[in-house]
């Protein structure tokens, strides 16, 4: 699901600002002086992660009928459930 939605980089970038914070927690109990940095690195990291996650629902297309229509990636293969339910019966 994460890759149909093209929402790779947001996690890349959720994932980094966990790193981050983890990174600032051991800084800071080492007392390092330029610790809080990482702690506000983390911060800004997880805001745009949380904000890129929702791109695709703000930025939805709207059909005829008012319903939302998220574009998907193209090139990702959706599997098709017609087929699962053959194999199962045969």
């Amino acid at each position: 699901m994460i890759k149909l939605l093209k929402l790779q980089k947001a996690v890349f970038v959720l994932i980094l600002g966990v790193l981050s914070f983890i990174a600032y927690k051991i800084l800071d109990a080492n007392e390092v002086s330029g610790a809080r940095y990482l702690q506000m690195l983390a911060g800004v990291l997880v805001m745009i992660g949380a904000l890129w996650m929702l791109y695709p629902i703000v930025f939805a297309k709207k059909d005829g009928d008012g319903n939302a229509e998220i574009v998907t990636d193209p090139t990702v293969e959706i599997p098709n459930d017609e087929d699962d339910k053959k194999a199962v019966t045969e």
